[in-house]
Formats: C-alpha cells, sequence, structure tokens
C-alpha cells in the first residue's frame, strides 16, 4: 500500500474534501471540508480531520494518523489493511475482533459530505469522533491564534462558527467540550516544497457515541441545510460523473472534479479557472462527454468577458495572454463539430471577429508583424514560469504555437462564415495564405522547427507540433520532425517540455519554489502534450496500436496530474490532477484513436 496516495472529492461549487490513504493531512490543502468562498476560487479549510478514538474488548484504538516534528502518532495506518477510491473512497481497518470500512461521499452541489462506517465483529462499547477546525485560507498553515469558535446545538446537530465561517456535524452520540488545541502538525509535502508545513488546529471537543451500531453514518455541512443518508448522497454523486464506453470510463469519471456550474477548474489543489486550460480542455472534458449545455454556456460566458478582443488569462484577474483568446476560437470550432449548434455560432461569431481584429490592430501585448503575431513580453505563452523577477522560459519574438493558433483562427472564422452564411472580412481571407508562407519562411530551419522566430530559438521544445494538430493545421508533414520528438521528448507519460540534450534541462521538478519553476518548462514531462502529439501522429499514418501502447502507462493511472520528471522514472509532479491532462488524453484517444479503430 501507498500510504501517502491522495484521494479527492470534489462538486460543483469548487469545493472539495482531501488527504492522503492513512488520513494524514500531507498538505496545507487537505482537509476534510474545504470550502471555496467568493468569486475568486480562493478556498478555505474549515474541517481539517475528525479523527476516530475507539475502545473494543478493554484495548483502545485510534485510526488517526498524523505527522510532527519528531515522530508520527498515532499509528492508525498500522491498522489499515486496504481501501480503494472507486467508485468512493473507501478504507479497510482491521482490529482484534473488529474490522471496520470508513467510507466517504460528498454531494456534487452542495458542500456536505457524508462518513459510513461499517463494523463487522465484537462491537466498541465506545466510538469517539474528534473535530480539528482549521478556519484558514488553503494555502497557508497557521499557528495558534485568538479563534474565538461558537459551538451552537441544534438537537444531535451541532454547528462549529467563527466569523462567517462554519462547519456543521450530525453524530449522534454526546458532545463534550473542551476547547484545546493541537500542536505542530507537519505536512511533509509542503515541506519539501518549500512552503508552509507547520500548523496548530483547534479541537472544540469530540463526540462519545456509547455503543454503536454495526453501521452508522456521519454527516458533515460547510453550506445551508445538510445531507440526506449516505446512499442518497452517493447516487448523487455517481449520477453526476461523466461517463463513456471503453478503455477510458475511469479516467472519464474522474475528470468529472474539475467541472463546475458553469467553468472548469485547471487542477487540483491550488488552481482555478484559467481561460487557456479551460478551452484546452473543454473538448475532452465536456463535449466528448456530451455536456453540451454546459459547453455553451462556458463559451458564452467567456466571451461576455472579453474586453476589445481580448480575454484574460484567468477569470479572476487582469493579465493577458498571448494565445487564450486563440484558444477561445479553437473550443468555439470544436463546440460547432460536435453539436452543430449553428444558432451559439452565430451569436459568438463577432467575439471571433474581434478577437482577430484586436490582434490585427496590436497593443502592448501582442501585434502583427508582417502576417504573422509578435510577443512584445516574455511571459505571456503557456510557458510562463516566473519566480520574483527571474522568468525561466522567455518567449518574444514570434512563438511557433502562438502564430499556428493565429492561422488556425482565421481559417475557422473562413470556416464559420461558409457554415452560417455570412461574410467574412476580405483581409482575413487574404492573410490566410500569406501567414502559410512566411510561417515556413521563419519557422522552418532545415528538418526542425524553431521553437520562436525573431530572435530565433532552436530549441527542441514540442510547441511547434500544434503546427500539425490544430483543426486546420498550418504545416503537413509531421513525419519529417518526427525523429528528434521521439528521441529527445516523447516519454510514456506525455511529451518533455525541452530536450535533455539541451544545456538548460532541468531533469526534476523538486525543491523549493524557485527551483520548482526552473524545471517547470526546461523538461518536465507534460501529459496534455499527448494529445497533439496523438493527433498529430494518427494524421501522419502512425497506427492506433503503436499509440496506445506507448502511452499504456499513462493510460493505467489512477489520477493523472499536472506534470512529471523529465528523467526516469518520471515520478509525478504538481497538481495531482490536472484538468487539460485529463481533457487532451480524453479528447484524442476519443476523436483520434477510439473513432480509427472502429
Amino acid at each position: 500500500m501507498n500510504l501517502s496516495e491522495e484521494w479527492i472529492l470534489s462538486n460543483m461549487n469548487g469545493s472539495y474534501s482531501s488527504s492522503s490513504a492513512s488520513f494524514a493531512n500531507l498538505r496545507t490543502y487537505h482537509g476534510l471540508c474545504v470550502k471555496r468562498k467568493g468569486d475568486n476560487y480562493e478556498r478555505v479549510v474549515l474541517l481539517s480531520k475528525l479523527f476516530e478514538e475507539l475502545t473494543v474488548n478493554g484495548n483502545k484504538f485510534s485510526l488517526d494518523t498524523n505527522y510532527y516534528r519528531d515522530a508520527i502518532y498515532p499509528d492508525g495506518y498500522r491498522l489499515l489493511a486496504g481501501y480503494e477510491f472507486e467508485p468512493i473512497p473507501a478504507f479497510h481497518f482491521k482490529l482484534e475482533g473488529l474490522n471496520i470500512t470508513k467510507s466517504l461521499v460528498m454531494d456534487p452541489e452542495n458542500d456536505w459530505l457524508v462518513i459510513r462506517y461499517e463494523l463487522d465483529g465484537d462491537l466498541p462499547s465506545s466510538f469517539s469522533l474528534h473535530p480539528l477546525l482549521a478556519f484558514r485560507n488553503y494555502h497557508l498553515a497557521v499557528k495558534r491564534r485568538d479563534m474565538n469558535v461558537a459551538v451552537k446545538r441544534n438537537g444531535d446537530l451541532y454547528e462549529f462558527w467563527s466569523g462567517d465561517s462554519y462547519v456543521k456535524i450530525q453524530a449522534g452520540g454526546n458532545f463534550v467540550e473542551d476547547g484545546d488545541w493541537y500542536y505542530n502538525f507537519q505536512y511533509p509535502l509542503d515541506r519539501e516544497r518549500g512552503s508552509n508545513y507547520e500548523e496548530d488546529l483547534y479541537h472544540p471537543g469530540h463526540f462519545e457515541i456509547e455503543a454503536p451500531q454495526a453501521s452508522f453514518e456521519v454527516k458533515v455541512s460547510c453550506s445551508d441545510g445538510m445531507p440526506e443518508g449516505f446512499n442518497r448522497v452517493k447516487a448523487r454523486m455517481l449520477m453526476s460523473q461523466s461517463s463513456l464506453n471503453g478503455e477510458l470510463a475511469s479516467i472519464v469519471k474522474k475528470s468529472t472534479a474539475f467541472i463546475t456550474r458553469d467553468d472548469i477548474i485547471a487542477g487540483f489543489y491550488w488552481f482555478g479557472p484559467w481561460t487557456r486550460d479551460t478551452m484546452i480542455s473543454m473538448p475532452g472534458l465536456v463535449l466528448v462527454t456530451k455536456r453540451r449545455r454546459l459547453a455553451k454556456k462556458i463559451l458564452e460566458k467567456y466571451a461576455g468577458m472579453m474586453h476589445e478582443g481580448m480575454l484574460p488569462a484567468t477569470v479572476t484577474g487582469d493579465n493577458l495572454s498571448a494565445d487564450s483568446s486563440l484558444w477561445f476560437i479553437y473550443a468555439l470550432y470544436k463546440y460547432y463539430k460536435y453539436t452543430s449548434d449553428k444558432n451559439t455560432v452565430k451569436r459568438l461569431y463577432n467575439a471571433v471577429l474581434n478577437v482577430i481584429n484586436s490582434y490585427i490592430k496590436g497593443n502592448e501585448f501582442v501585434g502583427l508583424e508582417g502576417n504573422l503575431i509578435r510577443v512584445k513580453k516574455p511571459q505571456l505563452t503557456w510557458m510562463d514560469a516566473r519566480t520574483g523577477d527571474v522568468i525561466f522560459t522567455p518567449r518574444t519574438g514570434l512563438p511557433v504555437e502562438v502564430n499556428a493558433l493565429w492561422h488556425n483562427a482565421l481559417k475557422t472564422a473562413e470556416y464559420f462564415a461558409t457554415e452560417l452564411n455570412l461574410k467574412v472580412p476580405e483581409n482575413f481571407s487574404e492573410m490566410v495564405p500569406a501567414i502559410k508562407e512566411e510561417f515556413k519562411e521563419k519557422f522552418v530551419d532545415g528538418n526542425q522547427l524553431l521553437d520562436t522566430a525573431d530572435p530565433d530559438d532552436r530549441s527542441l521544445r514540442p510547441n511547434f507540433m500544434l503546427s500539425f494538430s490544430l483543426p486546420f493545421p498550418v504545416l503537413d508533414g509531421f513525419p519529417a520532425y518526427l525523429g528528434p520528438v521521439k528521441s529527445k521528448l516523447l516519454t510514456n507519460y506525455g511529451l518533455r517540455s525541452l530536450s535533455p540534450y539541451d544545456s538548460r534541462y532541468v531533469g526534476r521538478y523538486e525543491g523549493d519554489q524557485y527551483h520548482r519553476d526552473l524545471a517547470y518548462h526546461n523538461g518536465s514531462v507534460w501529459p496534455w502534450l499527448a494529445g497533439p502529439y496523438i493527433t498529430s501522429s494518427v494524421r501522419s499514418g502512425i497506427s492506433r496500436d503503436e499509440l496506445v501502447e506507448q502511452f499504456k502507462p499513462l493510460l493505467s493511472l489512477k489520477v493523472i496530474p499536472e506534470l512529471f520528471d523529465g528523467d526516469e522514472p518520471h515520478k509525478p509532479r504538481g497538481c495531482i490532477m490536472q484538468a487539460w491532462s485529463y481533457g487532451e488524453i480524453i479528447r484524442a484517444y476519443y476523436e483520434d484513436l477510439q473513432l480509427a479503430g472502429q
């Protein structure tokens, strides 16, 4: 068993519940009730833990595990006989004369959690549940402070309030107040990352359940109302999950974690919605899985966020990127191909024209140079890692993927005009052949493509694959460039962001913020890039079987992270789940591999 393996339940509010297999919280981001607050997708850890102590045949046991400065205590992990995370997280403890299964479900629409305990054997004479409260931002770890927690009782329902935040728990039994602090919890994964890793948690008291039944439930709410029984919440949770028949069924179900009421969360734990990530992820997460109304809602929402034809990098910020608006046009094209919804595309067609005109007109971030897009600032592409004043992959000039997206945007506008019987501006049609010609002139350098032009950067990175993989590719002939990709970038988990033979290559994504950001786009393997690679390869005649075999280790993972180390054994790193990792794998598998195999 991997006791540090992480599980997560999330809902459409952007709230979640998460910890490790041993229930030792390994990050500041872990907690049983982590609630999204406000429109900015910041979250607060309200209920950090709810741990168990019980007496069986006169012997006391704890199912809990925690890391402290010099110890792991208690040792509930020793009692853990096994666990599974699908279809719901369930943990099996083996005590002397007693087996316990602890299962958790989260309501898909409300911030409700239900925990069910099933006991088989000699029932405990007592069973205590101890809530540990944090009431803090999920990025932080806090020490003891003046935290006024009010305890309110309504029958067997207890509410714990601090300011305007609250947790409600219905566990049965009597609640005994004490108001103590538990000190010096350690979060080892945050310690490795050089971030906050030690904190104190508030213990308002504990629930005493005398002579518990063989099966009982604990209900937790961090929002209005209280959940119904475990089985009702479980049914709602499972019904809300995306589904797709075939080899990717499990991956598709897990991908539901990113979906909110009107957007897509970029990754867990620390991201909210990012425009680029949402548009790249949407075909796989939403369109392949037939959530067509949600796709429409997302596109209309982002169209309404445009300012002078440009989209912000995130839904909560004002910063722009060089490509997010172009990805919007890509996503709208995908929406139309999956839905044939001419009315929606017709309503959003002006947004497409506004985007294209904004690049033609130019601004302080991007503008035309000839017929290609020049990026004027160094941190505007997806390779945007930065620590302090250090930008690790500055890409001013003409980035190859931005200009591939630019060509795709103009061709998409022409396509929509034909489909909708609309008039496309004449200068758009005139630019397309000029873009193709200038693209070849600027980027094709013998048997390789530049990563950026003017200034020229011959680094072997995977960005040029978008020249072949987009709906309207600016180039053909991917096999001519395939050799270096296969030998230097391709892994079983995605593609490296930089050739390992480059002097700037960093093979391990580890250490503090600076060293992680240094590796982020300078060697780390990105699973989402498997999507463009698969699409380009299938278009070039590479067999489905070869591609499925290549990415079998990736497709067999329980969860797909943000990235992996560039060096073997390619340890998973970054966010434990990343939306575009799932979205591009689902899209490419369905569009290029599954359909090709039929």
